[in-house]
């Protein structure tokens, strides 16, 4: 059951680390003047995320930080989206964003403790 759980939990995390992308991707494309500058930072934004979570922190990051900066870093990559979704006129979807990762989270330490 608790294999199971600590499954369902990773298979989340990872659809949530997709939509941290794909807002980013909107934002991005949504903060540009021309349609060259929307597509870079359409891609840029994204990109430039995935590397930054990549190298610092994924769970086998190329670079490991320690808690306290791992934790500030986590915060700002999946806490972001909820307010760049708040600041593009999506108020139900930051909630529901926030909530899921919320809870996620906390499913993440509660397993960890068992």
């Amino acid at each position: 059951m608790i294999e199971t759980l600590k499954m369902f939990n990773l298979g989340l995390r990872f659809v949530l680390e997709l939509v941290v992308l794909t807002v980013y991707g909107f934002y991005g494309y949504r903060l540009g003047w021309g349609a060259w500058s929307q597509r870079a930072l359409g891609i840029g934004l994204p990109l430039a995320a995935a590397v930054l979570w990549g190298l610092l922190g994924a769970p086998k990051a190329t670079f490991a930080l320690p808690a306290p900066l791992h934790q500030l870093l986590e915060l700002l990559m999946f806490g972001l989206p909820a307010a760049l979704l708040l600041r593009m006129n999506h108020p139900a979807l930051a909630v529901l964003y926030g909530a899921v990762v919320l809870g996620n989270k906390l499913l993440m330490i509660v397993i960890s403790k068992l």
